[in-house]
């Protein structure tokens, strides 16, 4: 299967099935690429408000 089928595929998918191959591959990133897990483990644990972002920011920056 070429990328380009398995991009079309996984838009195909509803919307809790989407999240959880979201969640695998986030995941396999994050045990295979050290670099990537700080800086996700930084913004997890990032304690200032500055650098935060409003829900209602982010739904508006995301495809619906």
């Amino acid at each position: 299967m070429s990328f380009t089928e398995l991009k079309d595929q996984a838009i195909q998918l509803p919307l809790a099935e989407q999240r959880q191959l979201i969640a695998c591959l986030v995941a396999v990133q994050t045990s295979t690429d050290q670099a990537f897990k700080d800086n996700l483990a930084g913004k997890i644990d990032d304690r200032n408000p500055e650098n935060w972002v409003e829900l209602d920011d982010l739904k508006s920056r995301l495809p619906e």
